[in-house]
Order: C-alpha cells, then structure tokens, then sequence
C-alpha cells in the first residue's frame, strides 16, 4: 500500500482535526484559509482514503469509573500463528482492553486495561487471562499517574 500525498493544507487539517474533531466546516476552513468547499471536500478524500479512519469522543476514565490503569505484559507458551490468533481474539472481545499490542522481545503482548478497581482487575487477572489456554506467564504494572496522554500524531 502505498503513501497517500499530504501537502502542507491536509497536514494542517489533520492537526486541527486532531485537536478538536467537532470543530465547524467553516472554522476549519477559516484556519487553513481556504473556503468551506473546498475544505470539505479535502476533508472526505482525507476520510476516503482512509488517513482519518473514524471520530470518537475521548472520556476520562476517572470521570465514568475506571479509576484503575494497568499495563499488562503478557507471554505466551508458543508462538504459533493460531496462538496468536487466539490470544488476539479474545482481547479484542474484552471491554475492559483499551490497547492490545503484539510485540518483538521477551513479551508476545502488552495491554493496556483500564477497570473500576484493583477487585476487576484480579478478576480481570484470574477469570479472563488466566483460563486462555497458551497464557504463560503475566506481569502487571499499576499506573499511577498519568504523564502524558495523546492521540495525536506529529505531522512534520
């Protein structure tokens, strides 16, 4: 798959984008200094192309009871393709996993579940991963703070 072209008009949509989703067509256009049509119309081949692949409302998980934050490292005891597979399918159906991530080195898997407390969690823990067969070995790291938080890409 190749590239799409991004002049220096996509690239400032896609960080204004970025940065507020809602944001008028006409506000938009007023930004990047171009007229709404044209604007829109840059919008939904940036849509089309899939560069933009969908809008979402980012909620603070505080805020709607998922106080808990845990990074998960997860080994498997083969890596197979249909282990993998597996393992994948089963987080993807998991409400409770924000990010599940396949990865090179000492860990097959990292996630990142967010819960309403320390009890989910281990239940989280004991009911879900632990009884997914090829699950080897678990090592869960606690957030407690949280640094930094984007869902920006840089652009340059």
């Amino acid at each position: 798959m190749s590239q799409p072209e991004l002049d220096a008009t996509d690239r400032r949509i896609l960080a204004i984008l970025q940065r507020d989703a809602r944001i008028p067509n006409t506000e938009l256009a007023d930004e990047i200094g171009l007229t709404p049509a044209p604007t829109l119309r840059r919008v939904r081949r940036l849509e089309e192309e899939g560069i933009i692949s969908r809008y979402v409302a980012l909620l603070d998980p505080k805020r709607v009871g998922r106080d808990l934050m845990v990074l998960v490292r997860v080994t498997l005891d083969k890596q197979t393709k249909q282990g993998f597979e597996t393992f994948a399918e089963q987080m993807r159906n998991r409400p409770e996993v924000l990010e599940c991530y396949l990865c090179l080195g000492d860990t097959d898997y990292l996630l990142k579940v967010c819960v309403p407390d320390l009890d989910a969690y281990q239940n989280f823990l004991v009911d879900v991963l632990a009884s997914i067969p090829g699950v080897r070995n678990t090592a869960s790291t606690i957030v407690v703070k949280q640094e930094k938080y984007t869902t920006s890409l840089a652009l340059e």
